[in-house]
């Protein structure tokens, strides 16, 4: 438990710095555009900011440095390619090993964790806006979410692996699946969003 605990206190600083960003930025949007502010959505609204400033804490920060061009960070990224250095592209390797040879806290971190930071993004965005209630426009989002976070980190000497974004886009299905849930019981409106 104490490393969710230690994930959890290297997302916060990364949060509350975007914190007053956030409220001035939407407060100057909202003011321009002559909309009062719906409490809910609102919330909604930042909570999903903050989760993704909190996912991009964990997954591609802190970036290179880009001082010396893209060059070595394509070669590096090239060189991994080709020696498959910490890259799985084999689906359920990284999950079967986790299950069957990790303790616990390792499959706490590796196998949950990687389905529970996508759960938010399965559930926010049906929630937020009518476009995304489709299953498989929510279910492509964050397939190509994971994708893309999966490939900005093999620019960043970070581990690939096919089956983060398997766990991740179970994540985001559990998220939808708590959406679809919460709207047949009657706790989400129906109104457009």
């Amino acid at each position: 438990m104490n490393a969710v605990l230690h994930y959890f206190q290297e997302m916060g600083p990364f949060v509350l710095l975007t914190v007053p960003v956030w409220l001035l930025a939407r407060t100057l949007w909202l003011a321009e555009k002559r909309q009062s502010p719906r409490t809910g959505r609102e919330f909604l609204l930042a909570l999903f900011v903050f989760y993704l400033i909190a996912l991009a804490s964990q997954t591609i920060l802190p970036l290179p440095d880009f001082r010396q061009g893209l060059r070595p960070l394509l070669e590096s990224a090239r060189t991994r390619i080709d020696t498959q250095f910490r890259i799985n592209p084999i689906p359920l390797r990284t999950i079967r090993a986790f299950w069957h040879k990790g303790t616990y806290e390792q499959n706490l971190i590796n196998l949950a964790g990687n389905v529970g930071i996508f759960l938010p993004m399965g559930l926010l965005p049906p929630l937020l806006w009518e476009r995304w209630r489709r299953l498989w426009k929510t279910a492509l989002l964050c397939l190509l979410a994971s994708c893309g976070i999966e490939f900005l980190q093999l620019f960043l000497s970070r581990s690939v692996d096919v089956d983060d974004v398997i766990l991740n886009l179970l994540g985001g299905l559990l998220g939808y699946l708590l959406f679809a849930l919460g709207r047949a019981c009657g706790l989400f409106s129906h109104r457009r969003a």
